[in-house]
């Protein structure tokens, strides 16, 4: 036992020296059918998979014609599940009811949620390839030894057309940016207002010829680009430190790639920019929902 156990001087120590979470891309069309992890664990150190301390994401391609895709809760662990069809159709089946409620139906545009789960069947019930962005919190989970075993909010769909007509109505144009959150009723009851209990989610137009103006706050951001056809005009910058003039120093360029992510690590400005003609979208996931929880977010928005 008494090799185990270790001291610490305060003043030298209070602020270890952690690895950073990476500014990384990745494109759906890199990726093999499957469930393909984005996975930093060696990052963080250690031994379950991780894309951020909190969230794992992944792609998910499914073969036409009722190909189907298992996850059982001894792999996925999670109390929050965030489902983006990119491309293609899909049933989504509670493997494990026997109740019609527990199937849900699912076109390109939509995005659904769910608590945790014994198990899910996602079938491709298309004639093209099923592409998914999956985001959970298993992480949080592994990295507490905790399992989940409790739902604290209901398995939903966020329509396309609920994410189209809610932008176009509860957004202000007036404002550097257009975009919408998506929560329901019992983040609500909570009071952070997000789309899980640990999620956070922004569905966020860029109009052509806009920059919307750095901002950065303490949580990581999953970022999917979900339309741009003009990647070289369209992309995000990232850095440490703003000027005299509100611009970001030495930042690192990300473009968007229409099906592909990136990550935007916390605590770093970031400003998008549509230097072209035409519109993207993008949807970013955080773990903000449980820092706000917390009363740790700390956005600031210039």
């Amino acid at each position: 036992m008494s090799e185990y156990i270790h001291a610490y001087e305060y003043e030298t120590n209070v602020n270890p020296l952690l690895k950073s979470v990476p500014i990384y891309s990745k494109l759906i069309t890199d990726c093999n059918y499957g469930i393909n992890f984005i996975d930093f664990s060696e990052i963080y150190n250690v031994k379950y998979k991780a894309t951020t301390p909190n969230l794992l994401a992944s792609f998910i391609k499914i073969k036409p014609n009722s190909h189907h895709l298992f996850l059982h809760k001894e792999n996925t662990n999670a109390s929050s599940h965030l489902f983006y069809i990119m491309d293609g159709k899909c049933n989504l089946i509670n493997s494990e009811e026997k109740d019609e409620n527990d199937s849900f139906y699912l076109d390109k545009g939509d995005l659904f949620i769910s608590p945790c789960f014994k198990a899910i069947t996602i079938m491709n019930t298309g004639k093209e390839d099923l592409n998914i962005y999956y985001i959970n919190d298993s992480p949080l989970l592994n990295y507490l030894g905790a399992v989940c075993s409790k739902e604290t909010f209901k398995a939903s769909v966020y329509s396309k057309d609920f994410l189209l007509d809610n932008l176009e109505e509860k957004s202000n144009p007036k404002n550097n940016r257009k975009g919408i959150l998506l929560s329901n009723d019992d983040t609500e009851k909570i009071g952070v207002n997000t789309i899980t209990p640990v999620l956070w989610s922004l569905y966020n137009e860029l109009p052509p010829n806009t920059i919307q103006k750095p901002h950065k706050h303490n949580s990581v951001a999953l970022d999917l680009c979900i339309l741009c056809s003009d990647s070289e005009n369209i992309y995000t910058l990232i850095g440490d430190e703003l000027d005299e003039n509100g611009n970001i120093i030495n930042p690192t360029k990300v473009n968007w790639e229409e099906n592909g992510m990136f990550i935007t690590p916390p605590g770093l400005w970031h400003s998008h920019h549509n230097t072209g003609n035409t519109y993207a979208y993008i949807l970013p996931i955080q773990d903000a929902g449980i820092l706000l929880y917390q009363r740790i977010l700390g956005i600031v928005l210039k």
